[in-house]
């Protein structure tokens, strides 16, 4: 069976791994926690990360006390690596699970994404990242969504060009590596709002943030379920 473009992100994990390098950067996204100290998601609420990558963010979270959380990523082998970075401790915070096709039992208080949407460059696939977050958010909790760009900006990288072999430099040693190319849509701010709100959500702030890792800029959603 043909894998999927999205899917291609598995093997760029693997190819940092081979190469004895994390392909993430450690510091963690500010403005998760500050949207959860602005809308007092407390300790006890329970907190979704979608696309959790090497886990810097959950672990972050899981560090201050947030235990009531779960990381989902796609990737076996970045979950693997979250569970090897944290020896283990957090065995039962994190999942290996793709949300195009799969669901969870539970919903959760606090859902948060921080740049996994524009990896998305088909219209059917975007809408479903979308309809995941709805399905398991509960009815008064809110979601943070986190893409790539200025809100000016627009890019779309080829869907054929997903697998090829590239050379990238990994921000973490400054090293050149052979690594997978992936895939990238960065859509502009109106267009980032519309798919928002066509997906049955209300926006309750918008805005661009400097603060994500790795990230020159980034468009920054705090939504809810539409009424």
């Amino acid at each position: 069976m043909k894998k999927e473009y999205y899917e291609a992100y598995e093997d760029r994990y693997k190819d940092a791994y081979d190469n004895n390098m994390l392909w993430e950067i450690k510091d963690f996204s500010k403005d998760v926690v500050k949207v959860i100290d602005d809308y007092n998601i407390t300790k006890n609420n329970s907190i979704l990360e979608v696309g959790c990558g090497e886990g810097r963010d959950t672990i972050h979270l899981l560090n201050m006390g947030y235990h009531n959380i779960l990381g989902i990523d796609y990737s076996k082998i970045v979950i693997a690596k979250c569970n090897e970075l944290t020896n283990n401790k957090y065995v039962n915070n994190f999942k290996s699970l793709d949300i195009m096709k799969d669901k969870l039992n539970n919903k959760y208080d606090f859902i948060y994404s921080v740049a996994v949407i524009h990896m998305f460059l088909k219209e059917e696939h975007r809408n479903l990242f979308y309809k995941f977050i709805y399905e398991h958010l509960n009815n008064n909790g809110i979601a943070l969504v986190i893409s790539m760009g200025d809100g000016t900006s627009t890019y779309k990288s080829n869907i054929d060009d997903a697998f090829k072999k590239v050379v990238r430099k990994n921000i973490n040693t400054n090293k050149e590596i052979m690594v997978t190319n992936t895939s990238c849509n960065i859509v502009d701010f109106a267009t980032f709002k519309e798919e928002i709100i066509r997906n049955n959500f209300k926006i309750i702030e918008c805005y661009i943030s400097s603060d994500i890792p790795n990230f020159d800029k980034c468009m920054c959603a705090v939504i809810s379920k539409q009424e």
